[in-house]
């Protein structure tokens, strides 16, 4: 409920409501925090269970392990406006939970990029042409670029 509303439903001033609402209860407005995607329950065992096995190889193998490690992922580069953070503030009390925002804007445009990274950084970005399927093909394609 916006503050506005608060003084007009109890016809007191904006002073009144501010030090009633920030003083009195502890709200605070806050910004969402910005999250790629919520993450399933069945998500989140997947990456436990990779993390337990990467563990325990690099026990077994210390640094030589997270050298051998190259990791590959393709996402979608979306071209849109983001709300400002002014747009997403909201009241919250201290005890309530952080404000998670999901990227779930509609995009004037995007384009399909590859990136595979190791432990010392990224080793290669790959913007895919429009309308191409990335597949078996699509990975040997830039293996060789």
């Amino acid at each position: 409920m916006l503050l506005k509303e608060l003084e007009e439903q109890f016809n007191l001033s904006h002073g009144t409501i501010w030090d009633i609402v920030h003083e009195c209860l502890g709200y605070r407005k806050v910004c969402s925090r910005w999250v790629p995607r919520q993450l399933t329950e069945d998500h989140k065992k997947n990456r436990m269970g990779s993390s337990l096995t990467h563990l325990l190889h690099f026990n077994d193998h210390g640094e030589d392990f997270l050298e051998q490690i190259i990791t590959g992922d393709e996402t979608w580069v979306h071209q849109y406006c983001p709300e400002t953070k002014a747009q997403s503030t909201a009241w919250k009390h201290p005890g309530s939970p952080t404000i998670k925002k999901f990227k779930t804007l509609t995009s004037s445009g995007k384009l399909m990029v590859t990136v595979f990274w190791d432990m010392h950084g990224v080793l290669l970005l790959h913007y895919s042409p429009p309308n191409e399927t990335v597949n078996s093909a699509a990975y040997q394609a830039t293996q060789k670029t």
